[in-house]
């Protein structure tokens, strides 16, 4: 079991890179189309906004799932060397908490968000709901992996990457 769950979690891992990725160099052409189209006005790009709003939305979102994953999104490293490893955990479990905490909320809110769009892209004709979408879906995945972090910290596991020597 826990090596379905490791190769799942590399191939999230890679999906979230890839994603973000595929995300920026959309959103990297249309801004450099959007560019062009302002310098010569007969050139024009259909559904530009609807695309970029879709690609920065998803770019956020999955890039802060990412971050999260690895536990380096809320991190603030000469707090934590300042203290003794005791205080570390202690540190740790707290930040993990406030992050599930968090990750609940943007479930519980994004997938209220996403019942209420009703909304229909006019230029793509797609609800809006795969806009909306992101929130819960990256909520979720980050309530579980703060949940994941929550469970190594209270048995005292250190992941390699946070794994800080002491300042003397």
């Amino acid at each position: 079991m826990i090596g379905l769950l490791e190769r799942l979690d590399r191939w999230l891992a890679n999906a979230c890179r890839w994603a973000v990725i595929f995300c920026f160099l959309g959103l990297f052409v249309l801004l450099s189309l959007g560019i062009l189209q302002r310098t010569f006005p007969l050139m024009k790009v259909p559904g530009y906004d609807e695309l970029v709003e879709l690609l920065f939305v998803w770019m956020t979102f999955v890039g802060g799932l990412a971050l999260w994953r690895e536990g380096t999104l809320y991190r603030v490293e000469l707090l934590e060397r300042s203290l003794a490893p005791a205080g570390r955990r202690v540190l740790e479990f707290l930040i993990h908490l406030c992050m599930l905490g968090l990750a609940l909320v943007l479930s519980y809110a994004g997938w209220d968000f996403l019942r209420q769009s009703g909304e229909t892209a006019p230029f793509l004709q797609i609800d809006k709901m795969w806009w909306h979408a992101a929130i819960p879906v990256c909520g979720t995945l980050m309530a579980v992996y703060s949940i994941a972090a929550l469970w190594r910290t209270v048995r005292g596991e250190v992941q390699q990457a946070h794994a800080l020597p002491t300042l003397s």
